[in-house]
């Protein structure tokens, strides 16, 4: 996320075109959908803006002198930063099929012939939108992951020796208690956290911020081990479970314990997890950085849980 980005602010859409009228034409279109419109007169100019300014698409014009719409994404795409960036050609009537490719070549989403019906230039716009918001979205997931585990690459597990007796196919935990290690009885545990998500792409990000606040002034080593594996585990449950997703935190005495419940039949299996693989990633991660691990099976779904030493 840029430092001009704020949370909760609305989406940004970049309009280009050479002629100021066809900017005041299309501004108006697109105002009633509520985005933060932003105009640029030339390709240059609005590859200027994109250095300092984070938009979810762009309505970009063809036929432009000095750089015409092609050249401007091909060279938006040849940038990491913009990249991913949904661009919408704006073309005139008559387009030819090898027009038409090479605009798809240069990385385009679509084409809105001019003069546009009102309805489906919206219509466009907001599809092009949600599609870059959910890949910024992604993106800023993959950051803080590659983020969090670059900082605990030097962190070992505490107690690993453990994790090595805890069979994931273990004895069922009733929710909401721990077993003091040195008893082997239930304690009475504090609730901290008891989150109900749907399974959409803002989910990881926001079981993040959730265990955060909830672990606010705990070890902050732990905390951030904790939300690495949340995310990994969210966001497998968002992309293969697909259903509505629990996540509660429980803490007694010196132990943080996460569930991730979900209605999926499909059960983590570590004998087969790699770390190079979205499905195995996240439970290889969570054997590895955890003190005990392992996954119930339930009347319709699992919970996959992990407890942690504080």
């Amino acid at each position: 996320m840029r430092p001009d980005d704020e949370p909760g602010a609305p989406a940004r859409v970049l309009l280009v075109d050479d002629r100021a009228d066809n900017l005041m034409a299309l501004e108006a279109v697109l105002e009633p959908l509520g985005y933060e419109l932003i105009s640029a007169r030339s390709g240059h100019e609005a590859l200027r803006i994109l250095l300092d300014v984070d938009v979810s698409a762009i309505v970009l014009d063809v036929q432009m002198p000095d750089m015409d719409g092609f050249e401007a994404a091909a060279l938006l795409k040849s940038r990491e930063a913009t990249s991913s960036i949904p661009v919408l050609f704006l073309t005139a009537v008559g387009l030819s099929v090898e027009h038409e490719l090479r605009g798809y070549e240069v990385g385009g989403a679509d084409y809105i012939c001019k003069p546009s019906e009102p309805r489906v230039l919206q219509a466009k716009v907001r599809a092009a939108v949600r599609w870059g918001s959910e890949v910024k979205v992604l993106r800023e997931a993959n950051r803080v992951y590659e983020e969090a585990a670059g900082a605990l690459a030097g962190v070992s597990p505490h107690g690993a020796g453990a994790l090595a007796g805890v069979s994931p196919h273990g004895a069922a935990q009733h929710r909401g208690a721990l077993e003091a290690a040195s008893h082997g009885r239930p304690v009475v545990t504090e609730r901290r956290l008891d989150l109900r998500l749907h399974a959409s792409l803002s989910s990881p990000a926001a079981a993040r911020a959730a265990i955060r606040e909830a672990m606010a002034g705990e070890n902050d080593e732990r905390v951030d081990v904790a939300v690495l594996l949340v995310s990994e585990l969210l966001a497998n449950a968002v992309l293969y479970a697909g259903t509505d997703i629990c996540l509660r935190l429980d803490v007694g005495g010196d132990v943080m314990r996460v569930e991730v419940e979900d209605s999926g039949a499909e059960m983590p299996d570590p004998m087969t997890a790699d770390v190079t693989a979205e499905t195995g990633r996240g439970w290889l991660l969570v054997e590895k950085l955890t003190d005990r691990c392992g996954w119930n099976r339930l009347p319709d779904g699992k919970v996959v849980w992990f407890e942690l030493h504080l």
